[in-house]
């Protein structure tokens, strides 16, 4: 038995449902959505302390995601019979008629965007009170961020201006992907520069503006990827689908936002790298002395 919700009046709390719905018809729903999303996102071992009252105080921030996922999977299948005469729901004298697909496909995004934020201010608790809950140092979400350069939603948006909605369920998603492009810098950088802005504890001021510029890059292409190719999605999972946009672009353009931002930033890294050699440790490159003897602009022309 699921230790959140035990009958009807209990989801009725978060969620709007009729009371004279039988509870096994939705307690599978409510096993699926804690395993798919809730232990996902923070890790079964949150789940479990907070079952058993040790983290009582997140029992709300749960349940508000819980009701709303729950009836997301179970509402194409909810209002539903399957008999002889194909897919059927009850029509206002009681006989059977078609199923609306709009309004079942319409009343699933509602509780599937209400789920989403509620686990999203979830993470967003935990993430805050990370030094109270241990064990949300498993979670996928915190073991990812352990390599990733950006370390959280408000960075990927505040220094990357790339606007995700401060929304950390976009920018896990998100994570994977900015780390593959961040496992590129050494071609652009140098391992040694790389390796130092990536370990360093102090950096000096040069090296902080360059990982401003890094970041901002690393946010605009990823954010360019995901543009350009949209991630897949099952049709029998409704996994939560990013929603990223430029805090501000030209509605007459028609080329990818995101992508002729990422290339302005590395060329601005490049031209900032190229100014400021000696001081990031990198070779300085020698000017070219035209007038020493030897040396011509034009040579072997007859």
């Amino acid at each position: 038995m699921n230790t959140f919700f035990s009958n009807i009046e209990d989801l009725k709390k978060v969620v709007k449902i009729n009371a004279s719905l039988p509870w096994e018809s939705i307690e599978p729903y409510l096993e699926d959505a804690q395993t798919i999303y809730l232990e996902h996102y923070i890790g079964p071992e949150i789940i479990k302390k907070a079952s058993d009252s040790t983290y009582a105080n997140l029992v709300p921030y749960i349940c508000r995601a819980l009701g709303p996922l729950t009836l997301m999977l179970a509402t194409p299948e909810l209002g539903i019979s399957i008999g002889d005469a194909g897919i059927t729901v009850s029509n206002e004298q009681g006989k059977r008629s078609p199923a609306n697909e709009a309004k079942i496909a319409a009343a699933a995004e509602s509780f599937k965007f209400r789920g989403f934020q509620a686990l999203d201010r979830l993470l967003l608790h935990l993430q805050s009170n990370v030094t109270t809950y241990k064990e949300f140092e498993q979670s996928r979400y915190c073991k990812l961020i352990k390599n990733s350069l950006i370390k959280s939603a408000e960075m990927f948006q505040d220094v990357g201006l790339v606007n995700i909605e401060y929304s950390i369920i976009t920018f896990i998603s998100l994570i994977p992907t900015a780390i593959s492009i961040q496992d590129k810098l050494p071609d652009l950088l140098g391992d040694t520069l790389t390796e130092s802005l990536l370990t360093k504890a102090d950096l000096t001021v040069k090296e902080k503006v360059l990982i401003d510029l890094i970041i901002k890059m690393i946010a605009n292409k990823t954010a360019e990827l995901f543009t350009a190719a949209p991630p897949q999605t099952s049709s029998s999972t409704p996994y939560f689908t990013p929603s990223i946009r430029p805090i501000y672009n030209d509605s007459g353009s028609t080329g990818n936002y995101f992508a002729a931002q990422a290339e302005y930033y590395q060329a601005r890294i490049n031209k900032f790298m190229l100014e400021n050699s000696a001081e990031l440790g990198l070779a300085v490159p020698e000017a070219l002395n035209w007038n020493k003897p030897g040396n011509r602009i034009f040579a072997g022309l007859t």
